[in-house]
């Protein structure tokens, strides 16, 4: 389900300008720009929620993608909409993300924290419920059944190189993209062994491109805001710390993508956890708000 981000290491809404300097401006439907565009959905648990509001406002605005990418919780969000890229589907989808809660994605049991620790278990939950809710919510069962070409990035076990699916079980490919390592065990998927998408690849830009777009939407997760909620001091400079390299790989990953790269605006949160829940329904407004304003300040995407 990817890793925390704290408001200390969030990045602003960005465009990567072409090598003459000049920030080009994305394409929209209806256009003839022959650019291909696609949606890449960030990782980030519980705090993916924000990512509803943000396609609502894109749908609503006309701005609409040839593919979508996602990783871990961004995943869930991309295949979902992909399968069905309408207001109706996106309601659909804040419906499922307001019924979820904790036990439904993380149900702790004594028996398997204790499996786990003393090493005779590979993750600290059982990743049923989470099967069955992905089961119940993605609403296609191939992922080469969606309306708008899908892709689900996880993570090799074994060389933590960053994998594509494209075809296959939509469920497993969402299982294996959302398997935290130490939380969920890995998921196996024809001859290997994958684990959560945001390990190789938490904003997958440059799988996008190499699937063919040339102008990227980057729907971000929220940003976890410094508060006295946060009682553990070290485990927050941890959090921290991961954002951090996660933030400076996407810098990378952008600055090496060749086409325009459009960063939406992070909504952000007290949250403090990617299993917590609690936050959703306003973190939905909050991503359609911000990605309304920005969509406000842009009038030439609108035209």
């Amino acid at each position: 389900m990817s890793t925390l981000r704290t408001g200390s290491s969030a990045i602003a809404p960005f465009q990567v300008p072409r090598e003459d300097g000049v920030l080009p401006v994305p394409s929209t439907a209806g256009s003839a720009s022959p650019d291909i565009v696609a949606f890449v959905l960030q990782g980030g648990g519980s705090l993916c929620a924000s990512q509803i509001g943000a396609l609502r406002a894109l749908t609503q605005a006309g701005i609409t993608p040839d593919l979508v990418v996602g990783s871990s919780a961004g995943a869930l969000n991309g295949v979902a909409f992909a399968a069905d890229p309408s207001i109706e589907g996106i309601e659909r989808l804040e419906a499922l993300w307001l019924s979820i809660k904790r036990r439904h994605v993380a149900p702790f049991s004594l028996r398997t924290l204790v499996m786990a620790v003393v090493g005779r278990g590979e993750a600290a939950v059982s990743s049923t419920g989470l099967r069955q809710l992905l089961r119940f919510g993605v609403g296609v069962g191939r992922l080469e059944d969606v309306v708008v070409p899908a892709h689900v990035v996880a993570t090799d076990f074994e060389t933590g190189a960053a994998v594509v699916l494209s075809r296959g079980n939509a469920v497993t490919a969402l299982l294996a993209s959302a398997a935290f390592p130490g939380l969920y065990p890995p998921v196996r998927v024809g001859e290997r062994l994958l684990i959560d998408g945001g390990v190789s690849a938490d904003t997958p830009v440059l799988q996008a491109e190499a699937l063919g777009a040339t102008t990227i939407y980057v729907l971000p997760a929220a940003v976890t805001k410094e508060t006295d909620r946060h009682a553990h001091a070290v485990l927050l400079a941890a959090y921290r710390a991961v954002g951090q390299i996660l933030d400076e790989r996407e810098r990378r990953d952008v600055a090496a993508v060749r086409g325009t790269v459009v960063r939406l605006p992070a909504a952000d949160t007290p949250v403090g956890s990617l299993i917590d829940f609690r936050d959703t329904r306003r973190l939905v407004q909050a991503g359609y708000s911000l990605t309304q304003d920005w969509l406000a300040q842009q009038p030439a995407v609108m035209t």
